[in-house]
């Protein structure tokens, strides 16, 4: 299973990766409308991606009361026809990874296996890779520690 990792030192906060995802999936050059979030903090001086953990158990997927969410080949899709825009999968997403803007639900669905966002990634800040044991044990303390950024904000 491949999954996207984020490499935060390597984050120069251009939005390039958001600019890719939203013409990839809205066709317009609008950071607002992507499934990839960047997160500025000026007084500690960071900045890095938020990015879809495609979670083993998703909150999106077990809360959704519509059953709009489903896991194929270990990525969280979620089903536009079935969604009716309640926003609660947003709103309980622990990572800020699914977002709304308008009536739009936007959550990363990959890119079918070619993510722009990576692509288009001009310092390797985003990565799509094959997961292998200590890749495994990095995004899950990367997931940990956007939780505990998360309980700041």
């Amino acid at each position: 299973m491949k999954y996207l990792y984020v490499y935060p030192e390597k984050c120069t906060g251009c939005r390039e990766c958001s600019i890719a995802c939203s013409l990839s999936k809205f066709g317009e050059c609008n950071p607002k409308k992507a499934a990839i979030t960047i997160v500025r903090d000026e007084f500690n001086r960071y900045e890095f991606p938020i990015v879809c953990f495609q979670c083993e158990d998703p909150v999106c997927l077990k809360f959704c009361h519509q059953n709009a969410y489903q896991i194929i080949d270990g990525i969280v899709i979620r089903d536009k026809d079935k969604c009716i825009g309640c926003r609660l999968c947003a709103t309980l997403c622990p990572y800020n990874a699914v977002t709304s803007i308008d009536d739009e639900i936007i959550k990363c669905d990959l890119c079918e296996g070619e993510p722009k966002c990576v692509k288009y990634c001009s310092t390797g800040a985003i990565q799509y890779l094959d997961e292998t044991e200590e890749l495994e044990k990095r995004r899950k303390d990367m997931a940990e520690r956007f939780l505990e950024i998360n309980k700041k904000r």
